[in-house]
C-alpha cells in the first residue's frame, strides 16, 4: 500500500507541475501584447496572432504532458530497484530524463516573457536572444550530460563494450553532423572579424564557438554514444518479458535523446528572430517536438511495466 500511494502521490505532484506550467503559458499568449512584426507579416488581428500561436502551441503542450508522465513513471520504476546494482544507475536515467522534460517548457515560456519585453524595448532584442539560446543549450547540456553517466554505468555493471564498427559509425555520424553544424552557422558571421556582433546571435564568432558551438558538439556526441550505450545494455538483459518492457524504454529514451539534438541542431543553424516565422523551421521543429513526446510515452509505458514485473 505504501509503494502506490508513494506512486500515486509522485505522479500526483508531476501533473500539478505540468497544470500550471501549462496555464502559465497559455495566460502569456493571451495577456502578452502581439509582435506587431509577426502581424504585419502575417496581416493578421492581434486576437489571431494570439489564436494561432496557441494552436501552434497544443502539439507542444501535449508533449510536455508526455515528458511529465514519462520522467514520473522512471522515477518510480528507479525507486523500487533502488536496492539493486542497476538501482543508481537508472536513478540517474531518471534523473536526466527530468531535465530533458524541463527543457521543454522553460526555455520556451521564459522567451515568450523576454521577446514580448523586447518588443517594446528594441535595445533588449539581443540579450532576449542570447539568452534564449543560452537556455535551450543549458537544459540539454546536464541531461544529457546526466544521461552520458548512466548509460555508462549501465554498461559498466554488464561488463559490456561495443564493436570497433560501431565505434566508428558513431563517430562517423557525429563527424558528419558537427560539420555540417559548424558549415552552417559559420555562414552567418563575417568571418573576417571574429570580435564583430552584427550577426544573428549577436555574439562575436570567438564567444559562439567557445560557449555555443562546442558545447554542442559534445552534448550530440554524449547523447549519440549514450543512445547507444543503452541500447547495448539492453539486448543483453536476461528474461523475456524484462528486455521487452526495456526495449520500450530504450526506445523511448533515444527518441528523446535524437529528437533533442535535432532541435538543438535547427534552432542554432537556423537563427532566432524573437516572434513567429510560419516557415520549414516551425514545421520541423513541431515534429521532433511530437517525436520528443512520443519518446516519452515509451518510457512510460515501458518503466511501468518493468516496475510491474518487479512487484511480482
Amino acid at each position: 500500500m505504501t509503494v502506490k500511494k508513494n506512486t500515486s502521490d509522485i505522479t500526483g505532484r508531476v501533473i500539478q507541475r505540468y497544470v500550471i506550467l501549462a496555464a502559465l503559458y497559455t495566460l502569456l499568449i493571451f495577456l502578452l501584447p502581439a509582435n506587431t512584426t509577426a502581424m504585419r507579416e502575417h496581416m493578421l488581428t492581434p486576437l489571431q496572432y494570439k489564436v494561432l500561436l496557441f494552436a501552434i502551441g497544443l502539439p507542444s503542450l501535449m508533449a510536455w504532458l508526455a515528458a511529465f508522465i514519462g520522467y514520473a513513471r522512471l522515477h518510480q520504476y528507479a525507486d523500487s530497484i533502488a536496492d539493486t546494482s542497476e538501482g543508481p544507475s537508472f536513478k540517474q536515467l531518471a534523473k536526466g530524463s527530468t531535465w530533458l522534460a524541463w527543457s521543454l517548457p522553460i526555455p520556451i515560456i521564459l522567451s515568450l516573457l523576454f521577446n514580448a519585453y523586447a518588443n517594446g524595448h528594441s535595445d533588449f532584442r539581443p540579450t532576449a536572444i542570447i539568452t534564449s539560446n543560452y537556455l535551450n543549450l543549458l537544459f540539454p547540456l546536464t541531461a544529457l550530460t546526466i544521461i552520458g553517466f548512466a548509460s555508462r554505468a549501465l554498461t559498466a555493471s554488464a561488463q559490456l563494450s561495443f564493436s570497433v564498427a560501431r565505434a566508428r559509425s558513431i563517430i562517423a555520424a557525429f563527424v558528419v553532423a558537427g560539420l555540417a553544424y559548424c558549415y552552417f552557422t559559420f555562414q552567418r558571421f563575417d568571418l573576417s572579424s571574429f570580435g564583430s556582433t552584427d550577426n544573428p546571435y549577436y555574439l562575436p564568432l570567438w564567444l559562439m564557438v567557445i560557449t555555443v558551438i562546442i558545447p554542442y558538439l559534445y552534448v550530440w556526441f554524449i547523447g549519440l554514444l549514450s543512445a547507444y550505450e543503452i541500447a547495448l545494455f539492453s539486448k543483453n538483459v536476461k528474461g523475456v518479458l524484462y528486455r521487452q518492457a526495456l526495449r520500450l524504454l530504450v526506445f523511448g529514451l533515444i527518441a528523446v535523446v535524437v529528437s533533442s539534438i535535432a532541435l538543438q541542431y535547427i534552432n542554432t543553424v537556423s537563427p532566432r528572430v524573437g516572434y513567429l516565422v510560419l516557415d520549414y523551421k516551425l514545421l520541423l521543429i513541431l515534429l521532433f517536438r511530437i517525436l520528443t513526446g512520443l519518446g516519452f510515452v515509451l518510457i512510460a509505458v515501458g518503466a511501468n511495466r518493468l516496475k510491474k514485473i518487479e512487484e511480482v
